[in-house]
């Protein structure tokens, strides 16, 4: 079923008190949009939506599965607004794609595995910036940049058995795990062959569409530690993804200088930000790569830049 978009807008609750944090509102939003058009969209970069429950296709199902999407947490009251910077699109090369990604894999390969014991976490802390439209009824128009602020999460390596939490702009959220979400154990099982691999991963989404790949890959390793030869095989696997282009000059949200690689779709470009010298992951960024009524060409739509990452032996503990 095609659900419009001011359909699931009518859906959202009216600003009031309790109300969604804005930026639990912009995931929701973006999630919805996401799993119930059948339009082409670049979706706008979402942390940890391996995490959030699957939506069904109708509208009823739809209702009722808002409750489980929401987690349970204080109202958010440190959130400021900034007007959405423009940065200069970069130019992207194809020929460097596969001996940059063989270097970030490489790199990623002589990373320490995790003890994936009981109750162990994915600890990560990061500074994040994202935009939401500036009428929050729609879900295109112009848009606002909620500002950079620090956030915390706590992903379990064995997803099955517990939840997750996040603690960000003076909000605390658990987060659920989707049935097909892989915990570590899960992902060190995927093949090591790049190409077996982006054949699971087309398998898994049930097309061959590269953003979405694109997207999906991202999408397994954001907020978690994942075993280092997944990691490398699939960065591996990105390399054989059409459209994926390599950035020269790009920078995480805290402004460190790195090299990206990109994939471009539907106007938004999306980076994943390495250090040119360690071929370390930094951080990602989307901005939009032609005019469109959402802003200008270069109008950034959010960042990241990772500060710690690593697994501790709770919920809530910090290395």
């Amino acid at each position: 079923m095609n659900v419009e978009y001011d359909e699931i807008a009518r859906m959202l609750p009216e600003p009031g008190d309790p109300e969604l944090s804005p930026l639990r509102h912009r995931q929701l939003k973006e999630h919805l949009m996401r799993e119930t058009s059948a339009r082409p969209r670049r979706r706008r970069r979402i942390r940890l939506v391996a995490l959030l429950a699957p939506v069904a296709a109708g509208t009823a199902a739809l209702a009722l599965t808002l409750p489980s999407l929401l987690g349970s947490g204080s109202r958010q009251e440190n959130v400021s607004y900034v007007p959405a910077p423009i940065i200069r699109v970069p130019a992207v090369s194809k020929a460097k794609v596969a001996p940059t990604l063989a270097r970030i894999a490489d790199a990623a390969a002589r990373g320490p595995a995790a003890d994936a014991g009981p109750h162990r976490y994915t600890y990560t802390k990061s500074m994040v910036e994202s935009t939401r439209p500036t009428d929050q009824r729609t879900f295109g128009g112009p848009v606002e940049m909620i500002a950079l602020h620090e956030r915390q999460t706590w992903i379990p390596l064995d997803l099955s058995k517990e939840t997750g939490l996040s603690r960000e702009s003076g909000q605390e959220t658990t987060l659920h795990s989707a049935i097909d979400a892989l915990g570590y154990r899960q992902l060190a099982a995927l093949p090591s062959d790049p190409a077996a691999l982006l054949d699971r991963l087309y398998t898994r989404q049930g097309d061959r569409d590269p953003g979405r790949a694109f997207d999906q890959i991202q999408t397994l390793m954001s907020e978690v530690v994942v075993p280092p030869a997944t990691r490398a095989a699939l960065y591996r696997a990105t390399a054989l993804i059409p459209g994926v282009r390599v950035v020269s000059d790009s920078q995480d949200a805290l402004g460190r200088k790195g090299i990206a690689v990109a994939f471009d779709k539907d106007g938004e470009r999306t980076e994943w930000v390495f250090d040119k010298t360690s071929f370390a992951y930094l951080g990602d960024r989307d901005y939009l790569i032609a005019d469109s009524d959402r802003g200008k060409a270069g109008t950034l739509m959010s960042a990241s830049a990772v500060q710690t990452q690593t697994v501790v032996d709770g919920k809530g503990h910090r290395p």
